[in-house]
This record gives C-alpha cells, structure tokens and sequence, in this order.
C-alpha cells in the first residue's frame, strides 16, 4: 500500500494489515523463542506478569533478560523485529507524530475453559486533541506466529463516542453483557503467519481465549511520545514502561544499528525515572542490610507473636 492509502485507511478504519510482512523463517525463529519463553514463565514468572494458572492468556516482557540469559541472540533478536523497519516506517506513517515503544506482551490459549474476551476501549490521551481522535494513543500491533482469527474490532468506532447498542454491551449493567457475540458491526479478522496488524485501542476489540483453539499472538504495543511524556510527568513510569534492565550497559548488544537508535530513544526518555527508582530502593537495601547486621530491632518485618 501507498503511503497515503495507509495514513487514510487507519485514520477512517482503526486499523490496516500488512500480508506478509516477516518472512517464514523469521516467524519460525520468533515463534520458537516465543514458546521457549513461555515454558519458563511457566516455571518462573517475572516483572508483573499474571498470575500462571489454566485461565491465563498472556504473558508481558518476553524481553526482560532473565529469559534470555543464555541466549543472547534470541533477544536481540526480538529487539530487531520490535524496530523492523517496515513496521516502524508504517508506524511512522499512520500516526504522523513521534512514538515510543512501550512493551511487549505474548498471547496464547489458555488450557481451561473457552473464553470469549471483553469489548472494550482502551482509555487514554487529551479527547480535545483531534490528533488523537483519528490516531489513538498509540499503536498496538499483532503478529500471528500461528494462523489466527482471534481478533475482533469494531471498524471506525476510535473516532466516536459509543452508540447506544454499543454501550449496552461493552458498559451498561456493570459491563455483564461484555463478552456478547452480537456486537453490531463487528469483524474478526483472519490473519495468516507473519502477517501484521496495526489497530487504534481506541476503537472498540476484543480477542479470543479458546483452549481449544491454538493461538500464538506477539504483540508490541506503542506509545505516542507527546502522550507518553504527559504520563510521566503525571504518575511516573508504570507495569508496562517499568523496564530497567535497558540501563544495562550490555542490553543493547548484538542488535542492528537501527534497533539501537530506536531504543535509545526509549531509554533516554525513561532512564532518569528507572535510575531514580534503583536510587530509592538502593537506600532501603542498604538499611536493611545494617539492620541485618546489628542487634537493633527490623522495622521492616513485624515479630511473630510469642507462642
């Protein structure tokens, strides 16, 4: 597609798909690291993911370094397709401002009951900003590693309010007809392996949690840094921009040459935080450890009760 077929397409649809956006090698490559991943989450769950048990779905921060300690190039790896340029000259295109990463997450099915997802808008940005009115906040991006039609939307509604049908499912009640299946309007898109689809969580979605139905979803999620900046400012960093291991100075080897600029943008605009953060709890380590070492009571762990 032209340039301007996609900046026209996501400003009137909410979304546009790229066919064949990553060669078959490379979604064998990802999917593989993606499953290896999972198995240790499984077994050793980091950052803030959700909980393991058999209704989960997803996974967040395949790229923290624990996952990848030996394995270096997987992460590299996965740092490389996070910048990919034709996912970034795409981005670049359709929201028509700077961005930012912001995480990634991995969805999967769940090994329990099926579960239709909920339809919802992800809330967020200055509704007075007509720029966000047509774009969003941001970006989230889905590579099926599998073929899928998990997936559904709702084209056009990011750049509205809720109908009166709408708000019925997706609020009215205390959001109990969330999880309907006569959304009006509604389209499940059919993705095939290495496809890439980019869609406005303004709009009305939702996905698909079927254990019975295999799904293996990457997905990275960005962030308008004029928004981004504003969130900061407001309430610090948060369970999706909380990522310190990129203040290692190691973190970034291995990657392209524009992988590297991209995320260097990331960590310069969130590293003072991070550092910060470690300066704070570097005071309380210490604390603790001379507590640790002396006879003075530990103000930190209530004494168990005699008897």
């Amino acid at each position: 597609m032209m340039a301007k077929d996609l900046y026209a397409d996501y400003r009137q649809y909410g979304y546009v798909i790229l066919r064949s956006a990553f060669e078959p090698q490379c979604v064998k490559h990802l999917l593989n690291l993606c499953e290896r991943v999972h198995t240790q989450w499984h077994h050793n769950p980091l950052t803030d993911n959700p909980p393991v048990n058999s209704s989960a779905a997803y996974m967040r921060h395949l790229n923290h370094p624990d996952y990848h300690r030996d394995r270096p190039e997987d992460l590299a790896f996965l740092l490389d397709v996070c910048a990919a340029p034709i996912l970034l000259d795409t981005l670049a295109t359709v929201l028509n401002e700077s961005f930012l990463f912001m995480n990634i997450s991995f969805y999967f099915n769940p090994t329990g009951s099926n579960l239709d997802g909920n339809w919802h808008k992800d809330k967020g940005g200055d509704l007075d900003d007509p720029r966000d009115w047509a774009t969003g906040t941001g970006v989230q991006l889905q590579i099926p590693l599998v073929p899928s039609d998990d997936l559904e939307l709702v084209p056009e509604s990011h750049s509205r309010d809720y109908t009166d049908a709408e708000r019925h499912i997706c609020i009215d009640g205390g959001e109990k007809n969330n999880r309907s299946n006569d959304m009006p309007g509604a389209i499940r898109l059919s993705l095939d392996p290495g496809d890439a689809v980019l869609f406005n969580p303004s709009g009305i979605h939702r996905g698909r949690y079927h254990s019975d139905k295999n799904r293996r979803t990457f997905m990275i999620s960005y962030v308008k840094e004029r928004l981004a900046r504003q969130t900061l400012s407001a309430q610090g960093t948060n369970q999706y921009t909380n990522q310190p291991w990129f203040l290692h100075p190691d973190y970034l080897n291995g990657i392209q040459p524009r992988t590297k600029n991209f995320f260097h943008q990331y960590i310069n605009f969130y590293g003072v935080n991070w550092q910060s953060q470690i300066s704070e709890m570097n005071k309380y380590t210490s604390l603790i450890r001379m507590l640790d070492q002396s006879r003075c009571a530990n103000p930190f762990f209530e004494e168990l009760a005699p008897g």
